[in-house]
């Protein structure tokens, strides 16, 4: 079965159809863009977030490159560092995330690294900014020593819900700290997973990453079909297990933290899964060229029989990844809308299957 083939041109396709095909390419460039640089941002927005007003808060580790610094910054403290440290979180991740970098660039693609560097400079600017300027709401929100955290209506009402950086929210954030009861903390690693997680899936589904062992996991998906969450779970286990050396109890915490987030990414960030696309129609020459005109993937055609009107038909198979299905999609219902259309979950391909980037 052949499954890759160059992309070539076909004087099948009128001009008319070309002018229209690569107008709606443009197009669609264009606007995926704007949407991935959205995802990114917001993403990123909600991930720094998470891990300053959640994950240091419980003093969680996040995974990868933000985790290791979270480890360098409580080692500096552990051992009689200032805790003004924790302000400089943030220049850790950037400085950490240059080098893998490269390897982004030159095993994903050109977009991805522009993408990821965007996420990357936002989480230098934004943790930094939430570390120095404000304490986490949840030291209002959730049980402090065993009291019953208050809620929304009752914070206003009775003192105001205060971010400020000032003396007393700092005093009542580390006594907050001081008093967390186990059950706080297990809620505090659970929102922190879905947080992050949810995140870091918005990132990647726009085609960057927040940057560190995300850049390695998406070079393995490209080159090696690697699973994505496989080798990050993997390193982020590493970094948590090293993280008892300021902590064992919150090791376990953090564990539990990492498979919510895991959870979260496999159940979003699904973009590179392949999927299997039959599509049996009466226009099988038509949407073979417009298929080697627009996308990297060859396919298989082959003939078929009617059962209820016993008429000949063609089935078109191919495999394309998970993103590319609303394109092909959208193509098909351009040349043949009365095409019948079935789509399958890939678990594993093998052979000469090349993949592209998201974008």
């Amino acid at each position: 079965m052949e499954q890759e083939q160059p992309s070539v041109k076909d004087n099948g396709i009128s001009k008319k159809e070309k002018y229209v095909f690569h107008t709606l390419e443009r197009n669609k460039n264009n606007n995926q863009l704007i949407k991935s640089i959205a995802l990114v941002v917001l993403g990123t927005v909600i991930y720094c977030f998470g891990v300053v007003w959640i994950l240091q808060l419980g003093g969680f580790f996040s995974g990868g490159v933000t985790g290791a610094s979270q480890l360098i910054v409580g080692l500096i403290e552990k051992f009689g560092g200032p805790k003004s440290i924790r302000g400089y979180l943030g220049v850790f991740v950037g400085l950490i995330n240059l080098p893998l970098l490269i390897i982004g660039y030159r095993g994903v693609s050109k977009h991805f690294v522009i993408l990821t560097i965007i996420s990357i400079v936002l989480q230098t600017v934004l943790i930094s900014i939430i570390a120095n300027l404000s304490v986490s709401p949840f030291i209002y929100l959730l049980s402090d020593g065993g009291k019953v955290g208050d809620g929304i209506i009752d914070i206003f009402t009775n003192k105001g819900l205060s971010f400020a950086y000032n003396e007393t929210n700092l005093l009542a954030e580390e006594a907050f700290r001081q008093n967390m009861q186990p059950g706080t903390r297990l809620l505090l690693a659970i929102i922190g997973g879905l947080v992050t997680g949810y995140g870091s899936a918005l990132c990647l589904k726009g085609g960057g990453s927040t940057g560190g062992i995300d850049i390695i996991s998406n070079y393995l998906v490209m080159k090696k079909r690697v699973p994505f969450t496989k080798y990050q779970f993997l390193v982020d286990m590493t970094i948590i297990c090293a993280s008892a050396l300021i902590s064992v109890e919150n090791v376990l915490y953090t564990i539990i933290r990492l498979i919510v987030s895991m959870k979260v990414l496999q159940a979003l960030y699904q973009a590179y899964q392949t999927t299997r696309l039959e599509i049996i129609t009466d226009k099988s020459k038509e949407l073979k060229e417009a298929f080697l005109e627009h996308f990297y993937h060859s396919m298989t055609i082959y003939d078929a029989v009617g059962g209820y009107t016993n008429q000949s038909k063609k089935v078109i198979e191919i495999y394309c990844m998970n993103f590319e299905t609303p394109e092909y999609m959208a193509l098909i219902n351009s040349i043949d809308p009365k095409a019948f259309v079935i789509t399958t979950k890939v678990k594993m391909i093998r052979g000469n299957y090349a993949q592209r980037s998201i974008i």
